[in-house]
């Protein structure tokens, strides 16, 4: 998530418009020749973590602290996950990934208000609640890994007065009993995270960030997929947590890399400093997938709004990448996530998601 666009932006959404009505249809972009070559399918999706932290933040005084952190657990609760992971779990069972980077997969736990003790009581656990929509559909998938970063617990007043605590989550799923191998898996938190101060409080709280990988072989093919989810409120603290994914799991990897995400940064945002983590990327030697297979289309794949419930064409920037460095070729790729709504009228995320298939020569 971005911080809103400037309102010149919003100007491309009529041409969008027709843009997103061949996505929801499952049009492809234009297919590079890979015949004979060995292909796999990697995505990327956000899954929303249910509202925003930024009134919790900026809150000034304590009772708008509790009333503000009451208005997010409502508002987790309004956009309903358990509804939203049955579309998520048919989006994966239909495009059949082999390989899926989650982030935003949220756990919600609530406790006795004001009590020091972590809270523990499960109110959603989003990781669950999509494995067990995926086992229902008969498309098994397995968590390969998991990485935990910021965990975060506060009071929250009337009409709920319990503690809520939210721990964010970047998961990696593998299909169960397909072609791509996993042979070891690692998982890391970024030594450069933003860090705010509380406005009622004067505490200060820190936006753990991380990333997930798998090493995995596909036939006789062996390669590295990286999950991550940049930073999305200060461009100077993104463009540090790419660098340290170029030094880290991307320079580490036994071969060819791809690398999956919410990046929060892109070539054609219209704040310079948003697209220099971007620039780092690439710099790095990663290439765009997008970018190769549509070098004249937006790709827009985030902008839905915190009530999920905007018009399809509300996307406005492209933050949902698949890069890769190699001896890999892009072959198609599809941008999806407008086919279909809840039964209350709301997208299963704030992003799209985004689909790529590459070709191992």
């Amino acid at each position: 998530m971005l911080p809103t666009p400037t309102t010149s932006w919003r100007t491309a959404r009529v041409a969008l418009a027709a843009a997103i009505a061949l996505v929801s249809l499952g049009v492809f972009g234009a297919p590079v020749q890979a015949e004979g070559q060995s292909k796999v399918t990697v995505m990327t999706r956000n899954l929303y973590l249910g509202g925003d932290l930024t009134p919790s933040i900026g809150a000034p005084t304590t009772g708008a602290f509790l009333a503000a952190n009451s208005a997010l657990l409502g508002h987790v609760d309004l956009v309903d996950f358990p509804a939203r992971a049955k579309l998520l779990a048919r989006e994966i069972t239909k495009n059949k990934p082999d390989l899926v980077g989650l982030q935003e997969v949220a756990l919600w736990r609530t406790g006795t208000f004001a009590d020091p003790a972590p809270a523990t009581e499960i109110r959603y656990d989003y990781l669950a609640l999509l494995m067990g929509e995926l086992s229902r559909s008969g498309h098994a998938y397995d968590v390969a890994v998991v990485q935990a970063e910021a965990d975060l617990e506060a009071p929250a007043g009337a009409p709920h007065f319990l503690d809520v605590r939210l721990t964010m989550r970047d998961v990696i799923l593998v299909r169960h009993g397909g072609r791509v191998k996993v042979t070891d898996s690692s998982s890391g938190t970024f030594a450069n995270n933003l860090t705010f101060t509380l406005a009622a409080t004067n505490g200060t709280v820190t936006s753990t960030r991380g990333w997930t990988a798998v090493d995995v072989v596909h036939g006789q093919r062996p390669f590295r997929f990286v999950n991550t989810h940049l930073e999305a409120f200060h461009p100077g603290v993104r463009v540090l947590q790419a660098r340290e994914l170029l030094a880290g799991p991307l320079a580490t990897a036994p071969g060819d890399v791809i690398l999956a995400g919410d990046l929060n940064t892109g070539p054609d945002l219209p704040v310079a400093e948003n697209r220099l983590a971007y620039a780092a990327l690439v710099a790095g030697g990663m290439r765009d997938t997008w970018q190769i297979l549509h070098p004249d289309e937006p790709g827009y794949t985030a902008g839905l709004g915190d009530d999920l419930n905007q018009p399809a064409d509300a996307v406005e920037h492209r933050i949902d990448m698949v890069l890769f460095r190699g001896a890999v070729v892009p072959v198609s790729s599809l941008i999806f996530g407008t086919e279909r709504q809840t039964p209350d009228g709301r997208w299963a995320s704030d992003h799209l998601g985004y689909l790529a298939v590459l070709a191992l020569p």
